[in-house]
């Protein structure tokens, strides 16, 4: 996840009034040196900065600062100077006849950052929990957003960062590591950017590194001690998955790459490293899945940057390039079926008044906007990918990387670079899935078959609801177990086809690749977490069973982002108030009605339950399972049973981390199943009886 996003407007505005001093030629940065002091026993910060400036540079020096901070001198060439403060905004007069030499701004602050982190955190979709700058005694944290170091408009031509901490404290930021040293009873650390990013941020903690050489980049883990047996695992992931990138788009562009852990949940990618909370890191599937997320992020994000003015194309390129592709490596299944729960998220989370156009897309703050901007922003790139063949689509993401690295690229750079590649103007098809919301409804509709001279004649068409959209829809039509495919050019209301197949045709399937976006019916959709955490009318239902506290239940709700559905005990549910609403059921309900329909492989038994014939009657065991309702179409119940009030303490917060998952048990709180339900079927598919 690229980092901060929460602070976009004011970083928006910040870079065109970059870019408007830079045409203006205004005061030339040449390097910045940046020396800070941490006393976390204080939450304190003790900083001096200099910045060296052109010969003769005279004007205005701006910069940038925490409001909260002291400011104890600032000097010009070793005298101390007036300045203005605003806000955040230091302004200094550079006053007097320049010189041959290089003018130096000192700046020398103090400041404390003491955001309190979160012990037990509920809400996932803000990354930072509120944490824009930590300096506690278990670990520090400095956001780019802090204003812990005074940062001028435009940005110096290098930059060196040096920070002291007590011994035992290791620190980390950007840029190479030039030393390292304990002594004094402080450990202090040098590192230094050769080419500056627009903001950086800064962690500490009492880490274990670990360290290698790959291709000539040096590769660190930074953790903590509980989790220093972790590091081998992802050092040699992180080599693997820098030499898959350099491969495919070009050199790695920063001098390192670090895995760093934080005290606290967090998921940056971050120029050159990436920060990740202690207790996701222990998660199995995070070297799989975060990991390349976060490194793809180094080329898309950080190493190309964003031009914000048009949206946000970084989440939907890294979740294409690194969770899809990786994915799609496995076999062309894998692929299609995580493209299947990128639209399965789409119409499970994004409600119609949560819906806006990709184009507008900043960052996450909810599950909607996760949806829109990091899975139709993938799907977008899938369908251009289909559209101009790997050759041209890869081609042009080189060029981009080769072209802009460093520099602001928008949507518009991306759609010139694939219609050169591709010798096709691609303006027009984009345009649609950019700037509006929502996505086309597709159906089948009137398919029939009949025997004629060459085989079996298969006929119908593709119904579309809503606004037209430039896309070609696959239809295919299962005969003797061959598929035969034909690309339907969709216009209107409703685009006729007739494919002609060899033997008599068993199903019809639209889109059986998942190769569009599209709106998933309710049908299609397979009871999942997801649809419990979309639901714009869930209903708590407490039984006499039910093996969690209340309050273990009301953190649970406000994990899935319904914090604020009402809760009632069974022998108060009133049956008709019921029946319209989505259900999370603790416990085995008595009455009849209220539990739906479980997986056959489900059996809810007295001091326990079964999945797969496994039983499970331990008091940390606990189990989740989603299933339609069939008396409330489009509507889900969830039974959560837990065998003890420890038990769902320990995978109530868990839950929502498997939202793709209609069945989930847990010991402990270490999962053991998770598996997804088969969607009962909807009208993208026609089955022929015989």
């Amino acid at each position: 996840m690229k980092t901060l996003i929460f602070s976009l407007v004011a970083f928006v505005s910040s870079l065109v009034l970059l870019f408007a001093c830079s045409a203006r030629g205004e005061v030339r940065l040449l390097r910045q040196e940046i020396a800070v002091r941490l006393e976390p026993e204080r939450h304190l910060l003790s900083g001096e900065s200099t910045l060296e400036l052109a010969p003769g540079a005279s004007g205005q020096l701006l910069l940038s600062l925490n409001p909260g901070a002291a400011v104890e001198e600032i000097a010009v060439d070793g005298r101390g100077t007036l300045f203005r403060r605003s806000g955040e905004t230091l302004a200094v007069t550079l006053t007097g006849e320049g010189s041959a030499a290089p003018r130096r701004v000192t700046v020398r602050y103090r400041c404390t950052f003491n955001d309190p982190a979160p012990e037990r955190p509920v809400v996932t979709e803000d990354p930072s929990y509120g944490v824009s700058g930590a300096i506690t005694p278990k670990g520090i944290y400095l956001g780019s957003d802090a204003g812990w170091y005074p940062a001028p408009e435009i940005l110096p031509k290098t930059r060196r960062v040096t920070v002291t901490a007590p011994a035992g404290m290791e620190a980390i930021t950007a840029g190479r590591r030039l030393a390292r040293s304990p002594e004094g009873g402080t450990t202090t650390s040098t590192w230094e950017e050769a080419r500056p990013v627009e903001g950086i941020s800064l962690s500490a903690g009492p880490y274990v590194i670990v360290e290698r050489n790959v291709d000539g980049i040096s590769l660190y883990t930074y953790l903590y001690p509980e989790n220093a047996a972790l590091a081998e695992r992802y050092l040699a992931a992180s080599a693997d998955y820098l030499r898959f990138y350099a491969g495919i788009f070009g050199p790695y562009p920063f001098e390192k790459f670090a895995v760093v852990e934080n005290f606290f949940p967090t998921g940056y990618g971050f120029p050159s490293y990436t920060l990740i909370g202690g207790t996701v890191i222990r998660l199995p599937f995070i070297v799989h899945t975060s990991l390349p997320h976060e490194i793809a992020h180094c080329w898309w994000g950080n190493g190309v940057l964003v031009d914000y003015r048009q949206g946000n194309w970084s989440e939907g390129l890294a979740t294409y390039v690194a969770d899809h592709l990786l994915e799609e490596r496995k076999s062309a299944r894998e692929g299609r079926d995580y493209r299947f729960r990128i639209l399965a998220d789409y119409a499970a989370l994004v409600g119609a008044g949560d819906d806006f156009p990709l184009g507008r897309f900043l960052g996450r703050v909810d599950p909607a906007s996760r949806s829109i901007g990091y899975g139709k922003g993938a799907m977008l790139f899938h369908m251009i990918r289909k559209r101009i063949g790997d050759e041209a689509f890869f081609g042009a993401l080189r060029e981009i990387y080769r072209e802009k690295r460093f520099v602001a690229a928008s949507w518009d750079d991306f759609v010139g670079a694939f219609s050169r590649a591709s010798g096709e103007d691609l303006g027009s098809f984009v345009a649609p899935w950019l700037h509006r919301p929502g996505g086309p409804r597709l159906v089948l509709a009137g398919v029939t078959n009949r025997r004629d001279r060459a085989g079996w004649l298969v006929t119908g068409a593709v119904r579309s609801a809503g606004e037209d959209y430039p896309l070609g829809v696959t239809v295919r039509v299962e005969a003797g177990g061959t598929g035969y495919d034909r690309t339907v050019e969709v216009s209107g209301k409703e685009t006729p086809f007739a494919i002609v197949v060899p033997a008599a045709p068993e199903r019809v399937v639209l889109d059986p690749d998942v190769d569009i976006f599209r709106i998933l019916l309710p049908a299609e959709l397979p009871p999942t977490v997801n649809r419990v955490k979309g639901s714009p009318g869930l209903t708590a239902v407490v039984t006499k069973g039910c093996g969690a506290s209340d309050g273990t239940l009301r953190l649970l709700l406000r994990s899935l982002g319904q914090g604020d559905a009402p809760v009632i005990r069974e022998e108060a549910a009133d049956a008709a108030r019921l029946a319209e609403r989505d259900l999370l059921l603790c416990g085995v309900p008595e009455r009849p009605g209220l539990l739906p329909l479980l997986p056959l492989e489900v059996t809810a038994e007295t001091g326990g339950f079964s999945v797969h014939d496994t039983a499970y009657r331990e008091t940390g065991d606990l189990l989740l399972a989603v299933a339609n309702r069939p008396e409330a179409p489009g509507r889900v119940a969830a039974l959560l049973l837990a065998n003890s009030p420890a038990g769902a303490e320990a995978a109530a917060l868990k839950i929502t981390h498997y939202g793709r998952y209609g069945l989930l048990v847990f010991s402990g709180g270490e999962n053991r199943v998770k598996e997804t339900p088969l969607a009962i079927g909807g009208e993208s598919v026609v089955t022929f009886t015989k």
